[in-house]
């Protein structure tokens, strides 16, 4: 008598092993990207920090991430109101500096190394902060992914 497996029961096992990934890859995709959001939120959280500390030391929002009390990771361009500067996962950019009477905008746009990306893997999480203080956080982009990583609220997470 021979020993081994029939070519209906390898079908059924590859069929099982199919389903299982399908549905565990999208969950998977998800969790990483609620991994690297963490990064920009607590980064977002820092930059609004330091800027109100250079605003109250100043008078107006600053208008170069090289002037904040925070050593901003990864590769820095522009002054006034057009900063930005790029990490591995997002372009964060900054928008109001100079001013005392404007918000102050930071955005962190997901990107690799610098290149925004598009798709369904696009998104933006945006920290409006007004002259009072009061900081309004919001994700902007991917539907599916910002209600993921903002636990399915749109603004204020």
């Amino acid at each position: 008598m021979k020993k081994g497996f029939t070519l209906i029961e390898l079908l059924v096992v590859v069929l099982i092993i199919g389903i299982l990934s399908a549905i565990a890859l999208p969950q998977y995709t998800t969790a990483v990207e609620k991994a690297r959001s963490a990064e920009a939120l607590t980064l977002l959280g820092n930059l609004r920090y330091a800027a109100e500390r250079t605003r109250l030391q100043t008078g107006a929002w600053p208008t170069d991430f090289d002037v904040l009390d925070i050593e901003v990771p990864g590769t820095t361009s522009g002054t006034g109101t057009s900063m930005t500067f790029y990490t591995k996962n997002f372009k964060f950019s900054a928008t109001g500096g100079g001013s005392s009477t404007a918000n102050y905008v930071i955005t962190a746009q997901r990107a690799n190394n610098g290149t925004a990306t598009t798709g369904t893997s696009a998104y933006s999480l945006v920290m409006t902060v007004g002259t009072d203080g009061d900081a309004v956080r919001s994700c902007t982009g991917d539907t599916t992914l910002c209600k993921a990583i903002t636990a399915g609220k749109t603004t204020d997470f």
